[in-house]
């Protein structure tokens, strides 16, 4: 036959009632009916077998046996309350491991610049980078956090909206030097254009012109396997291509890229998420870094707020 086993709210609302002297002092503490802590301790007695408490008219007191189990409760519930307060600091600590991707592009122009304020604020915290163009898979390639402008997947994931964003063309200002800059979105014909090897050779670029929506397809020159890619050929001079707003930024800022068609710029906005699986989410490490990610997306990657 199995041995009885008590259960630990039981065995408090027994201690409880003895320091209290009083099963309805024990019951207001707890917030809870008189009722149910003398149903708590019923179940204690018929499980064990034996009387564990004196009624009288100045109170509860312990029978022999009840003062030996209320000694043996005060030690194992003392035990299971460091345990909890144990795993409850650990739930909120930023510890262990994140694995995080994203396109290189974003992780070298956006992630990169921001490791050092996130390792001082999560000392404990242990980054791992997983630079790729393609939209990985969460479950198969062990990801945390993926940060992403679409959410067009299988995978049953969480998103948080990091902030909003515009693509721009962009060229260098030698070559704009050496073969001009368009006036309008029909001169594009005349120049070398830089697009990505997932588009293929005919891309179609948006545009605004008098108030309505112009198209204009062009055929590349040059195609680049990633983003990041394409950026470089851009300030190298290589033509004209499209780079979001943010990845541009610096450069424009420094000079070595120049924002061409402004005037004609469509004003689409493309929103980045932070995805992760749901079982992931919850993790204080994962939290941790969708937080400051979502903070870094305001102050440092001049997102637009979602």
């Amino acid at each position: 036959m199995r041995a009885f086993l008590p259960d630990p709210v039981d065995l408090r609302w027994l201690v409880r009632s003895l320091e209290l002297r009083s099963f309805s002092a024990a019951a207001r503490e707890m917030n809870v009916a008189v009722s149910v802590v003398s149903r708590g301790i019923d179940r204690l007695e018929a499980g064990f077998g034996i009387s564990l408490l004196r009624r009288s008219t100045h109170g509860l007191s312990a029978t022999p046996e009840g003062a030996e189990l209320v000694q043996g409760a005060r030690e194992v519930l003392g035990r299971l309350d460091e345990m909890a307060a144990s795993f409850d600091k650990r739930r909120h600590h930023v510890a262990g491991a994140v694995r995080l991707a994203s396109s290189q592009e974003i992780c070298e122009q956006l992630i990169v610049p921001q490791l050092a304020a996130l390792r001082e604020r999560h000392p404990a915290l242990r980054i791992e980078l997983v630079a790729d163009d393609r939209v990985v898979d969460l479950v198969t390639d062990g990801i945390d956090v993926a940060l992403r402008t679409t959410l067009g997947n299988s995978e049953a994931v969480v998103a948080r909206e990091l902030g909003s964003f515009e693509r721009r063309l962009y060229a260098s200002p030698d070559y704009l030097r050496r073969h001009g800059s368009p006036a309008e979105p029909a001169d594009l014909h005349r120049h070398q254009t830089v697009t990505h090897t997932a588009q293929g050779p005919d891309v179609t670029w948006a545009f605004r012109q008098a108030g309505r929506k112009l198209d204009v397809a062009v055929t590349s020159q040059l195609a680049a396997s990633s983003t990041a890619l394409l950026h470089r050929a851009l300030l190298a001079g290589a033509g004209i291509g499209m780079l979001s707003q943010p990845m541009a930024a610096a450069d424009e800022r420094a000079g070595a890229l120049v924002e061409v068609l402004k005037p004609f710029a469509p004003r689409k906005p493309y929103t980045l998420y932070a995805v992760s699986l749901p079982n992931r989410r919850k993790a204080s490490r994962v939290q941790a870094v969708i937080a400051f990610m979502q903070q870094a997306a305001r102050k440092s990657w001049g997102l637009a707020p979602a």
